[in-house]
């Protein structure tokens, strides 16, 4: 998962009077999907801020296979413990977009490897008493679902070398509670999804194992510099923010991280 900046999202030509129009209507009674153009004119503009990728799983998704996801429900909430008809209020305002895959968004089933998934009205918060039901303030919630527009969530999530699989980045009790959640009801554990991250992944750890080598050898022979900056460009297109599942593999750099290797903290924080 990689951080999204909503500020840097671009409105089309008079987007925000639809958008008030749309929200007095629905205040008044109306269904939010009765307006739902308005929140589909942002489809464009919102794949440019993620390189037309899925802001919860990073997959790569065609322009007619994504959807403007409401991080807050628009119309109910299957995880309030009272009745809760969605955040109407919130249906037309676009810090409550998220772009997703049909995966991340749609409730699916794998029967064959056992895994469920797909956000659809899910909305799960760490503190249920917290719920807020009608038109107010809600920066008393803490979500539970991992938020890619929140930059500190998306250190959150990892995967595993061997397979691909997502994982929880921290062992801290909630952090790790949040990771899995969000592993769940996003469904990132998807086995396409595993087997293609894993393709990356091994790529990934084959070009860092051959740039310590290269590096340990550049030290004392001036030949093989050149050949350690091949490796280390490769890796950096691995992490770049328009690469796929490139938070992942960040997560996998890290972990080889050592003091005798700085060049991968520059990789990082480049």
């Amino acid at each position: 998962m990689r951080y999204i900046n909503l500020d840097k999202l671009r409105m089309p030509d008079g987007w925000n009077s639809r958008s008030d129009a749309a929200a007095i209507a629905v205040a008044a009674g109306s269904s939010p999907d009765d307006y739902s153009s308005v929140w589909r004119e942002l489809k464009p503009s919102m794949a440019v801020l993620s390189d037309s990728k899925c802001w919860y799983c990073e997959s790569s998704i065609d322009r007619d296979d994504n959807a403007v996801d409401h991080f807050r429900p628009k119309n109910r909430v299957f995880d309030a413990i009272n009745p809760h008809q969605g955040y109407r209020w919130l249906a037309f305002s676009k810090s409550n977009f998220r772009l997703a895959c049909t995966f991340c968004n749609s409730r699916r089933i794998d029967i064959a490897f056992g895994t469920a998934g797909g956000k659809a009205d899910r909305f799960p918060l760490l503190d249920e008493s917290k719920r807020v039901y009608a038109n107010g303030p809600i920066e008393g919630e803490k979500p539970e679902l991992l938020d890619p527009c929140q930059i500190e969530d998306c250190e959150l999530l990892g995967c595993q070398q061997e397979n691909g699989r997502p994982c929880a980045a921290s062992e801290a009790t909630i952090e790790k509670r949040r990771a899995i959640t969000s592993i769940e009801i996003y469904h990132l554990d998807r086995d396409p999804t595993c087997k293609r991250r894993h393709s990356i992944a091994v790529g990934l750890i084959s070009d860092i194992l051959d740039a310590k080598r290269l590096f340990e050898l550049s030290q004392s022979d001036d030949d093989k510099k050149q050949d350690f900056v091949k490796v280390a460009k490769r890796i950096q297109c691995l992490i770049d923010r328009d690469a796929i599942y490139s938070g992942e593999m960040k997560y996998l750099l890290r972990g080889q991280r050592s003091e005798r290797h700085p060049w991968m903290q520059k990789l990082l924080e480049a």
